[in-house]
């Protein structure tokens, strides 16, 4: 090709009698020939073909532009009447493997050896410059052998980068004697100092691009299990042992052949999929965001599956993967350190403690003692003794007892599955604080935990494509363990009211069990809930357990959603739903173990799902739950004394009469959910409502990432719309609400509030504009519809994207009809649905407003005008009909 291509520009340039002319054709000769190659390039892409051979053919025809440039360049130069000088051209970085992609950097270097020619100067100089016309990256040096070696001696990315410098054009002689004075004078130099180095690159790579190589948003290149974590074990092995590629690696016994197997399908995966992000974008970009996956999965092949969709088996595919690559590069790195600590234990500075079954603990990991071909064979639960080991002493497992364990994994059968004693070593485990995250997590990373579990081992980089859940369904179980152990003693708790509750809990092994499996049923698709129960039911049965502990870990499967949906979607202030809760839970020790696994469920599920606020609510429901459950009383406030404590609170402010008429005129159910301190702020509001049609209060709670914002004024019809639909217009959520209003028709108002990334609204000139279009529309100087049109404007018209799902239950409470409704979420949501409550006579006593992802899940707290139920079956067909029709409308 290189020869093809320089013979087509020197034929063009002939018929040129100008050097500008001649400059024009020998470009567009060029254009011409890398537009076809890059089609040539998509369409082998595009016909399957591996990434291996995409990522090598487009270096081969790199390489054939730039021998044909390079040797016009020469000409060139030798034309102006330069004497001639050795140089040579040389590939670096990615490039220099051979591994180029579409977007990709092209990275050259020219060499020179002692004082810079002009001839080679002004051969470099025509090589970049016409690169970059035809619009290639290209990164450039022009170095001297001296330069070489100074730059890779200080510069890591430098050294790195030569490490993998192949001949393009040039002196093949000079090219020779470059490697070799790399190799003498850096490559052999200081391998230590290389290591540390290397290893904080990797600790600084992952600390941006991501330290798990399950990260929602991949950098196919960065992350963790990514193409630079091969690259950096490739380079620690050539610098340590003096081999540059996996065969050779397998070859001398550094890898093990399903390694190698293993990294090669992985990095012909990665390269393929780097391919078509570079084709999809249309330059280079590495990330695989959310937007962009799918269509990467369906461009790659990859079809929809039952219930699985492409994207999500194409997610999976890339975390095996990358989860390969990454225990490659772990191992690699692992073995290079291992030969720097036999040093120090030749020198005499190991530590090694025999242990009595087969094991030995030296200098921080556990080893196995003898040379065994098959060492388990002979007691196949020795394997799940070596995480035992591991958890008690605190350390990591050697690089030979990794594999060994990786090898006999054949052992792990039915009669394993079933062993008492493999039982009572994995509930040891579980047991006992301190390393149970870790000793579970190299457990699952090794295959042992899959294999003892099976049920949990098909969650193994089970992806679900959704904006709420950032981790695959087995990291995220895994997660939800290390939330957990954070509580415990001598960890980093966040909050001390938790961490008090798990010391409560009379068996954590059965919580930690709890914790991995309560999302087995996954793997079988939607309804997972229901699917994990029989699963989690044979689970326990095979393991052994006793009836009662069987019972329990079913139990927090069976139940691990309902008290994160009975905090968010019920009010807690009802006795009814505390009573009805109780009566699911059954038992204290039941309901630790349950808010522990729920609390730990919503923190693992990603960064910020579990708000502040919710986190409160959460506590408060185990607290009156576990309060009903050991027969805690709350005494019900005596009015009488209550007035005492408030006109005492109050001192001069209020008269005594004045603070028992507005006790008299309140619901039993505000003097019991009601504090004094609040109570007292109702009545100064009270007092400032003569003047003006509302009066209003707000109260922040940072840490809690919400506002309460009280609200008194003279009660009119639709009230809870008119200050929902407000608040939406000026980009202020309501997640719960109390509403009360007193005998003489006086409204006083509670919304607990946040800003859409659910963080307190604290501007104090945002809720000025807020406040005065409350009044306003209270007083009847403005509509709601026009304050929501103006905040509408510019966006795109709203469309129904799924029917609502209204739900109306008279069993929820003894003294409320609660009205649930489920849709997606809009602006303008919840003044659509009070209003339509308003219109149909029904007064709202409390609210419980949650969203999760793009769903609202509303639920409302009625009474009709009567403070009755709902119970006509015609009023609540009606209200259904009349809800599910003005949810299909726009505002």
């Amino acid at each position: 090709m290189a020869a093809a291509l320089y013979r087509r520009a020197r034929r063009v340039e002939a018929r040129a009698a100008r050097a500008e002319d001649r400059r024009r054709l020998r470009l567009d000769v060029f254009r011409r020939a890398l537009a076809a190659g890059l089609d040539s390039l998509k369409l082998m892409h595009a016909e399957g073909a591996s990434g291996q051979a995409s990522v090598q053919a487009h270096a081969r025809f790199i390489d054939g532009l730039v021998r044909a440039l390079a040797r016009l360049a020469a000409d060139d130069a030798a034309a102006e009447g330069l004497a001639p000088a050795p140089f040579v051209v040389v590939a670096l970085g990615g490039y220099g493997r051979g591994e180029l992609h579409p977007s990709s950097d092209i990275d050259l270097m020219v060499v020179h050896d002692g004082e810079l020619a002009p001839y080679v100067r002004r051969v470099a100089q025509e090589l970049f410059y016409t690169l970059w016309d035809l619009g290639l990256h290209v990164g450039h040096s022009l170095r001297s052998l001296e330069d070489c070696v100074a730059i890779a001696r200080t510069d890591l990315p430098s050294r790195t980068s030569m490490q993998a410098a192949r001949f393009v054009a040039g002196d093949r002689r000079l090219f020779a004697r470059f490697r070799r004075v790399l190799r003498d004078n850096v490559y052999r130099q200081d391998f230590e100092q290389f290591l540390e180095a290397m290893l904080a690159e990797r600790e600084q790579r992952y600390r941006r691009f991501g330290a798990s190589p399950y990260v929602g948003e991949p950098n196919v290149k960065e992350s963790a299990g990514g193409l630079r974590d091969m690259h950096t074990a490739l380079w620690l092995a050539a610098a340590k042992f003096g081999v540059g590629s996996l065969r050779e690696l397998a070859a001398r016994g550094l890898i093990t052949a399903r390694e190698q197997a293993a990294a090669d399908a992985a990095l012909t995966f990665l390269w393929r999929v780097r391919n078509e992000l570079h084709f999809l974008c249309g330059h280079k970009n590495d990330t695989l965001t959310r937007d962009l996956q799918p269509a990467v999965a369906r461009n790659l092949g990859y079809v929809d599956a039952g219930e699985q969709l492409a994207v999500e088996r194409f997610m999976r595919d890339y975390y095996l993967h990358a989860r390969a690559i990454h225990r490659v590069c772990r191992r690699l790195i692992a073995r290079c350190q291992e030969t720097l600590a036999r040093r120090g234990a030749a020198e005499g500075r190991a530590r090694a403690r025999a242990l009595a079954d087969g094991f030995v603990f030296i200098d921080g990991r556990l080893h196995l003692a003898g040379r065994a071909a098959r060492p388990f064979d002979d007691d196949p639960p020795r394997l799940m003794k070596a995480f035992w080991h591991m958890h008690r002493l605190g350390c990591e497992l050697s690089l030979d007892l990794e594999r060994a364990i990786e090898e006999s994994l054949d052992l792990v059968d039915e009669a394993f599955q079933r062993s008492p004693v493999v039982r009572d070593l994995f509930l040891d485990i579980c047991r006992t604080w301190g390393r149970v995250a870790p000793t579970l997590g190299a457990m699952h990373e090794l295959g042992l935990l899959g294999r003892y579990l099976p049920e949990f081992g098909a969650l193994t980089c089970l992806v679900q494509y959704d904006v709420y859940h950032k981790f695959s369904a087995d990291q995220h179980s895994l997660l939800g363990v290390e939330h957990l152990e954070a509580l415990a003693p001598g960890q980093s708790a966040e909050s001390e009211g938790v961490a008090q509750v798990l010391g409560e809990v009379e068996r954590p092994e059965l919580l930690m069990l709890g914790m991995l499996l309560h999302d087995i049923g996954k793997a079988q698709g939607h309804g997972h809930v229901a699917k994990g129960i029989p699963l989690a039911r044979r689970l326990t049965a095979r393991m052994g357990l006793a009836p009662a502990e069987a019972a329990t870990v079913e139990f927090l499967v069976a139940h691990h959603l309902t008290m994160s949906h009975v905090a968010q979607r019920r009010d807690i202030d009802d006795p009814k739903t505390v009573a009805d809760f109780a009566a699911v839970v059954g038992d204290p020790q039941r309901l630790r173990m349950l808010y522990l696994l729920t609390w730990a469920d919503m923190r693992a599920v990603g960064p910020g799902v579990l708000t502040p606020w919710q986190a409160v609510v959460l506590h408060e429901l185990y607290a009156r739950t576990l309060a009903r459950l050991t027969g805690g009383r709350v005494e019900r406030p005596n009015r009488t004394q209550l007035a005492e404590r408030l006109h005492a609170l109050l001192a001069d402010e209020v008269p005594l009469g004045e603070v028992r008429a507005h006790l008299a005129m309140m619901s039993e159910r505000y003097v019991a959910t009601t504090g004094v301190q609040r109570m007292a702020e109702h009545l100064r509001m009270l007092r400032r409502l003569g003047p003006t049609p509302v009066v209003t209060a707000l109260f922040h709670h940072p840490d809690l990432g919400s506002s309460d914002l009280v609200v008194v004024t003279r009660d009119l019809p639709g009230l809870f719309a008119l200050i929902a639909g407000t608040l939406a217009a000026h980009g202020v959520n309501i997640i719960s609400a109390q509403i009360h209003t007193r005998a003489d028709g006086i409204a006083i108002d509670t919304f607990q509030v946040n800003d859409p990334a659910g963080e307190a609204v604290t501007s104090p000139a945002h809720w000025a504009r807020t406040l005065e279009a409350l009044r306003a529309v209270i007083a009847g100087e403005t509509t709601v519809e026009a304050l929501l049109e103006r905040r509408r404007a510019g966006r795109r018209p709203w469309t129904p994207e799924a029917p609502p799902k209204v739900t109306i239950d008279n069993d929820l409470s003894d003294t409320f009809t609660v009205v649930e409704v489920k849709c997606p979420d809009r602006l303008g949501l919840l003044y659509l649905i009070t209003r339509t409550l308003a219109r149909a006579g029904l007064d709202i006593a409390s609210a419980r407003i949650a969203t999760e992802i793009d769903q609202a899940f509303d639920t409302f707290y009625v009474h009709d005008g009567r403070g009755g139920k709902l119970e006509a079956p015609e009023a609540i067909a009606g209200l259904r009909a009349a809800l599910e029709h003005a949810l299909l409308q726009p505002l």
